[in-house]
């Protein structure tokens, strides 16, 4: 009977040869990759780690980490279907290459922009090449001067000594039973951010003082963050695409929440503006006014920013 079928069907027994010994081959990978080996991920043919990734998404920066504790070369490689290779890596040697050896050769790339894109826009965290090195120097040139370096350390004395030793000292106090349990990560955070909004546009939003509610322009900042960490943590990546095409979902929150950064820190603006021009009101040394009171540096930034960004060093 077998010899029957092999002559007249012989090309459905090729193909059932060829589809047992396919089976036989992604089985055994299965097998073998299921548990963690070296640092790597498990992987399966064609799907990747897609499994592990959509597990972790939600703790991508820990799960990284533990793979690379667990790799000899702390340096891993995370293959998915539907996104790009990636590798990860916490080796001395080559992040040294790939930030001062070779620096030319390791753009943000399009992959890293179109993710940060609609938040951070044409920014110098955001940009390759000639528009990169542009802003770069207009930073440098900035910061380079004794005023703003100044202004940089009194405005960072002053919100660690006026809100995050008062915060500190608060959550140590277990005298009256007012000790209690603190997220250090997100009171940093708050310091951070605080300073920033102080040096580059003259504000303090107070996010460190826990007596008051966050304000909107904090919170808008929280959202847009984590709706642009979300795209990176997506399993595929086209769903975020699609999502930002229909306006749904976490693209929806993140349209919302840079319309009113946009919002906000354009009154900002105009504020200052009218203060600058119509009043007369010069005082003060965050980055913002300095640009404003010195037209040459908005000419400067004005010429030099070419339309499209180059990804080779000049």
């Amino acid at each position: 009977m077998s010899i029957l079928l092999f002559t007249i069907h012989p090309p459905l027994i090729i193909f059932l040869c060829i589809s047992l010994c396919l089976l036989h081959v992604i089985s055994s990978e299965f097998r073998r990759d299921r548990k963690f080996s070296g640092g790597k991920p498990p992987t399966y043919p064609i799907i990747g780690c897609l499994v592990s990734f959509y597990k972790n998404s939600h703790r991508l920066l820990d799960w990284y980490t533990q793979l690379l504790s667990e790799s000899a070369t702390q340096t891993i490689v995370v293959r998915r279907v539907g996104a790009r290779r990636t590798v990860v890596t916490a080796n001395p040697d080559n992040v040294k290459y790939m930030l001062k050896t070779n620096f030319c050769n390791y753009p943000k790339g399009k992959a890293f922009t179109e993710i940060l894109g609609d938040f951070l826009g044409s920014g110098i965290f955001n940009v390759d090449g000639e528009l990169w090195h542009t802003q770069r120097k207009l930073a440098s040139h900035e910061f380079s001067t004794k005023s703003l370096q100044d202004y940089v350390v009194n405005a960072l004395e002053e919100e660690v000594d006026g809100k995050l030793l008062p915060t500190m000292a608060a959550a140590m106090d277990c005298d009256n039973d007012n000790g209690k349990v603190v997220d250090l990560q997100e009171i940093l955070r708050g310091l951070a951010f605080d300073v920033v909004c102080r040096v580059s546009l003259g504000i303090d939003p107070r996010r460190l003082d826990h007596s008051l509610s966050i304000s909107s322009l904090a919170r808008a900042f929280n959202v847009a963050s984590e709706m642009s960490a979300r795209r990176a943590s997506e399993p595929v990546v086209v769903m975020w695409k699609i999502k930002r095409m229909l306006g749904v979902g976490s693209e929806r929150n993140l349209r919302n929440a840079i319309e009113e950064i946009q919002t906000f820190v354009t009154k900002i603006i105009r504020d200052k503006r009218k203060a600058i021009f119509e009043d007369g009101e010069t005082q003060g040394e965050d980055l913002f006014l300095r640009a404003a009171v010195d037209r040459s540096y908005g000419r400067r930034f004005q010429g030099s920013c070419p339309e499209e960004t180059k990804t080779q060093c000049s």
